[in-house]
């Protein structure tokens, strides 16, 4: 069993999410990170909140483009 892909996939609901990236639940539904709904359920791979966060971390004192 290749353990780095268990860690990859995990799966978390809406409060760990949101506890995860330390906002609250209502911020949460606000962005656009897939998310995985099963009837009222809805769920976040960790990997795809861990690309969110790469893809929007701003390094302070760099200027965008």
């Amino acid at each position: 069993m290749n353990h780095s892909n268990d860690l990859i996939n995990v799966i978390l609901n809406r409060e760990e999410t949101a506890q995860y990236l330390g906002i609250c639940k209502t911020v949460l539904d606000g962005l656009p990170i897939p998310r995985i709904k099963i009837c009222r359920r809805v769920l976040y791979r960790r990997s795809e909140l861990d690309k969110f966060l790469d893809q929007n971390t701003q390094i302070k004192g760099l200027k965008n483009d």
